[in-house]
């Protein structure tokens, strides 16, 4: 995409915004320029996808937005990041290796929303690999404190995890959102700053806001965008399900979106043997038509499904991988010394047994 059809994209999404009332007409454009090292990954900024570093690339002034760095072979890279009303946020992305061995993350968070190093996993009972060090878990659900806990991995080992967390108190000072569109796959804007992406099953969970009228906006590729105006309360929980209309183009629509998940969730996208990104995620503009999908995540064999695309429509395909190997800690086996102490002691009791029955005969 050129830079000049992306500034007027931005231009167009502001004048809308100005339309709708959603945004001050004081708001400007800023943009990102995102790096990477090595150079020439894939990165997403919130839902828009197929960039390569290093690029710029547009948003409203004063938001905050998602950007995640991925490469095959590297360990995918994300963080939560504003900017100002105008002007350039450098975002540089240390792509580190992956190691040569994992441990393993064996978490129930009942339903709450996983976030690790800043990625989503998803909602539900999983084991996750991750490498070896320190990681920060961030578990979100409605109706609950935000819970943040630091992990320390050690590799071929399975740290079991079941994080408690603690519900709001009686008065609390914060109310939540809950978004969810039909069909899923929409992109979760409040206040314009990026929140996440429903997925079938899995809301957008937006937590711990300051009592106060909120502006939230659900867009998506092929439906026209969603708006709508709610007012949080403390102590609840404000719902919102977004039917999505679809876009009435001006000819056959020749492309649709495709949601790949899986479980575990973190697996390599590869659709047509290209690398697409990491689950869960919904790819947008992928032509109508047969597909081949592979997904690939270390410790687990890889997992392949032919899918079919409806252009203008949406496609869900989730696969379940399975381990290569078993994450367990050795079990401990007698060593040779061991076995020199038992053989000589057991000589000792036999012959003392002996000795004992010929004294009774």
């Amino acid at each position: 995409m050129s830079t000049h059809y992306r500034t007027l994209v931005v231009a167009g999404l502001i004048l809308a915004c100005l339309i709708l009332g959603i945004v001050p007409a004081a708001a400007e454009s800023s943009q990102y320029r995102i790096y990477s090292d090595p150079p020439g990954a894939s990165f997403c900024v919130d839902y828009h996808c197929g960039y390569t570093t290093p690029d710029d690339f547009p948003v409203l002034g004063n938001t905050w937005h998602t950007i995640t760095v991925s490469m095959p072979g590297f360990q995918t890279w994300s963080t939560y990041d504003g900017v100002g009303d105008s002007g350039t946020e450098v975002i540089n992305a240390l792509l580190v290796s992956n190691p040569d061995s994992y441990g393993w993350l064996d978490l129930n968070p009942f339903e709450a929303d996983i976030y690790i190093d800043g990625i989503y996993y998803g909602n539900g009972k999983q084991i996750i690999p991750l490498s070896p060090g320190s990681h920060t878990l961030l578990l979100k659900k409605v109706g609950y404190y935000d819970s943040t806990t630091p992990l320390s991995i050690t590799a071929g080992e399975t740290f079991p995890t079941a994080i408690g967390m603690v519900p709001y108190t009686q008065s609390p000072a914060y109310g939540d959102l809950q978004v969810q569109s039909v069909p899923p796959g929409a992109a979760v804007y409040v206040n314009e700053n990026y929140q996440g992406i429903t997925y079938p099953g899995d809301p957008v969970y937006v937590t711990q806001l300051a009592p106060g009228t909120y502006n939230v906006r659900l867009v998506m590729q092929d439906y026209q965008p969603f708006t709508q105006t709610i007012v949080v309360l403390p102590g609840i929980t404000g719902q919102i399900t977004a039917a999505m209309a679809p876009e009435l183009p001006p000819a056959p629509d020749t492309t649709g979106q495709l949601f790949v998940g899986s479980t575990p969730s973190g697996a390599g996208i590869y659709l047509d043997n290209k690398y697409s990104g990491v689950t869960p995620m919904v790819l947008a503009d992928i032509p109508a038509g047969s597909h081949t999908l592979a997904l690939r995540q270390a410790g687990y064999a890889e997992w392949t499904s032919a899918v079919t695309v409806t252009g203008g429509s949406y496609t869900e395909i989730s696969g379940t991988l399975v381990p290569s190997t078993i994450p367990t800690k050795p079990v401990p086996q007698p060593t040779p010394a061991g076995l020199m102490v038992v053989i000589p002691l057991a000589g000792i009791g036999i012959c003392g047994f002996f000795v004992l029955m010929s004294k009774k005969e």
